[in-house]
């Protein structure tokens, strides 16, 4: 019987076939000091070593680092349990070109054929690493708190090899100066301990490019517009050559925190905005994240259409009139048509249901006690310039209230191309009438 398994490693969890993952810190992958690159996926074939019951721990040895032939990593089923995995040190030429970032002074311990395990055995016997036949270690920097490493290829040569530092900084920088990509964030600062200008990379795999027009709305929920970024620069020959970062408040990004932004901003889109001087009172999904109190074009970033917006409110609202909501924009609604918002003053619903004669638009209000409906011939005029006028009828009602607009109807109406009328919401919170049926036949009575 094989022995060998196809591991999938990924920077939270190593998948022993695409349902059953161990997380990375039940395995002994020294992940503070080491990021694997996020771009491509990452394939082990591994053999199995041996198996402790104890602490259900599988040991194995990589055999490949990059995998090709994956097709049974699908098919694999454990015998056992496996909660944690155990590897024997890794093969630095073939482990390197797979990670993104590393402290590689901190793997040394898990680490073979590396250039640097004299420092290894330093570390292990205490034993200075110039006095090591062979090593030659130049002069520590204490005051800057860099390592540096002056090997000479072979003992009594005249060629060194160039000067290696490392630096362990802390920073801090705005999350409103960093730009959000696929699965990480970036951002350029100087650090006067390289005298350079840095650029740093800390990677997160729920970050998004559409999130970089939100991040106000980050800094709102890790309640702090500054990462504090630890970081470990590595320069050679004065040139910085390796940098890996980490910030708190980045690790806190994760998909709890993503849908709660969703939540509020969602939310917030019923709260009357501080609107220009503009003719408008019709918006559509895309037009309502661009409109509000942000300076900032935010966007629809989570690609919300009307109805998910509709079905978001609905859900988390104790709103009087769901039913009559879910009725227009589900059995009602114009398979042709988008359902349109109203934000001022009141958040609401426009809906278009086609008739047999007419195009019959319904205003519904979020928690409303009447439902207000406006019928136009189909015959009348181009269906754009229908929706038209139905936003000018509704700039009417914002300027002067909706009881002045249905006096004004009733006495002055000389429009046969347009009747409007409008259905209270009777009964809706009885508990011994359905005032949702009532008001449903009253609707389809005006529905031709």
């Amino acid at each position: 019987m094989s022995r060998e398994i196809i591991i999938k490693i990924e920077n939270r969890a190593v998948f022993l076939n695409p349902d059953l993952a161990i997380p990375i810190r039940q395995t002994d992958i020294p992940v503070d000091h080491l990021t694997f690159r996020a771009s491509k996926d990452i394939f082990w074939k591994v053999e199995m070593l041996e198996y402790n019951p104890d602490n259900k721990c599988l040991k194995v040895r990589i055999i490949d680092y990059n995998a090709k032939d994956t097709h049974k990593h699908h098919l694999q089923k454990p015998k056992k349990e496996v909660r944690q995995l155990s590897f024997v040190p890794f093969d630095w030429p073939q482990l390197e070109p797979l990670l993104s970032s590393y402290r590689k002074i901190k793997l040394l311990d898990v680490l073979q054929n590396h250039e640097d395990e004299r420092l290894l055995k330093e570390k292990q016997t205490g034993v200075p690493a110039y006095a090591i036949p062979g090593a030659h270690l130049s002069a520590r920097n204490d005051d800057d708190h860099s390592r540096s490493l002056n090997d000479r290829d072979m003992p009594g040569s005249t060629e060194t090899r160039p000067l290696v530092k490392i630096y362990e900084v802390e920073l801090s920088v705005y999350l409103s100066d960093t730009t959000f990509k696929l699965g990480y964030l970036t951002f350029s600062k100087y650090v006067k301990e390289v005298k350079d200008i840095v650029e740093f990379k800390i990677d997160n795999d729920f970050i998004l490019p559409e999130f970089d027009n939100i991040k106000s709305w980050f800094a709102r929920k890790l309640r702090s517009r500054k990462l504090r970024v630890l970081a470990t620069i590595t320069t050679t020959g004065g040139e910085v050559t390796s940098v890996s970062a980490t910030a708190p408040e980045v690790a806190m990004i994760n998909e709890e925190l993503i849908d709660s932004i969703k939540y509020q901003r969602t939310l917030s889109i019923t709260r009357s905005p501080k609107l220009p001087d503009i003719d408008k009172s019709l918006f559509t999904a895309e037009d309502i994240f661009e409109t509000g109190d942000s300076e900032d074009v935010e966007g629809n970033v989570f690609r919300q259409d009307e109805k998910d917006i509709l079905q978001f409110l609905i859900s988390h609202h104790n709103t009087r009139n769901r039913k009559q909501l879910e009725y227009l924009s589900g059995n009602k609604q114009s398979a042709n048509f988008r359902i349109r918002f109203t934000l001022h003053p009141n958040f609401g619903f426009l809906f278009l249901i086609e008739g047999r004669e007419n195009n019959h638009f319904v205003w519904e209000l979020l928690n409303s006690h009447a439902t207000y409906i406006w019928s136009i011939g189909k015959s009348e005029k181009d269906i754009e310039l229908q929706y038209r006028r139905i936003e000018d009828i509704i700039n009417t009602i914002r300027n002067t209230g909706r009881e002045q607009y249905k006096r004004a109807y009733k006495n002055n109406h000389h429009d046969s191309a347009l009747v409007f009328c409008s259905i209270e919401h009777d009964d809706i919170t009885s508990g011994f009438v359905d005032g949702f049926v009532k008001w449903k036949h009253k609707l389809n009575e005006r529905l031709i």
